[in-house]
């Protein structure tokens, strides 16, 4: 991969043009494109990672996978982040899967030249702090409200947060979900979730179809939301 290559990279994305604005030319020069189709695991929970990642185009989904197979959803990943860092400083076994949900490119370094890296470059050292930072603050909510809110209130938001124009309020909203991705997010079944869809629909707040859900009275689903809160 040549350098030409990599300020191409570079000059398409802020956010990865920041993070190799001082990389060593040294280290500049060790970075692998690397490539994964749909469904294809990149990381393996559970497996000592070699490498460090940063996507370049796609999604990845970082999740945990239970020994009873539950899957709990952790972040959706995009262009811009990166995979493997907590775990490549000790040779740790990787806390999660990162799987790719679309064809995604990646470019990549061997861990003697990540650690390289990170010693050379303090701007680097810089960066991860605060970008970690941030990304266990966004953890340490989505825990919080796993354990402290009841099911009914975290769907109540999800479909919130899902409208499309949340200051507006016509009189029926549809909105597109998917069950399986919703209880992989929220690290409950899908038959708790059709609980408390069919709750909401009896009361004549929401309907259900085959693309999703429709909000027919957005001032009682906000009611609901704000009765649910301290369930």
């Amino acid at each position: 991969m040549g350098i030409s290559e990599i300020q191409k990279v570079m000059a398409n994305n802020l956010k990865i043009n920041k993070m190799l604005k001082f990389c060593p030319y040294e280290i500049l020069k060790h970075w692998q494109f690397c490539e994964y189709k749909k469904g294809e695991i990149l990381l393996k929970q559970g497996e000592i990672p070699e490498r460090f990642y940063i996507i370049i185009e796609g999604y990845v989904d970082i999740y945990a996978l239970a020994e009873n197979g539950k899957k709990y959803t952790q972040a959706l990943y995009t262009k811009g982040n990166y995979i493997g860092e907590l775990e490549i400083f000790d040779k740790k076994p990787a806390a999660c899967y990162a799987e790719a949900v679309s064809p995604i490119v990646l470019i990549s370094l061997a861990r003697d030249y990540f650690l390289k890296w990170i010693e050379l470059d303090i701007h680097i050292s810089n960066y991860f702090a605060k970008s970690m930072a941030s990304l266990f603050y966004n953890l340490s909510i989505k825990a919080m409200n796993d354990n402290l809110y009841s099911l009914k209130y975290r769907l109540i938001k999800y479909l919130l947060e899902s409208n499309q124009k949340p200051g507006d309020h016509p009189k029926e909203i549809e909105i597109s979900i998917n069950k399986d991705k919703i209880s992989e997010q929220l690290a409950v079944t899908k038959r708790s979730i059709n609980r408390v869809f069919r709750e909401l629909r009896d009361r004549g707040i929401i309907d259900i179809n085959n693309k999703g859900i429709i909000i027919k009275d957005m001032e009682g689903l906000l009611k609901e939301q704000e009765l649910s809160k301290n369930q």
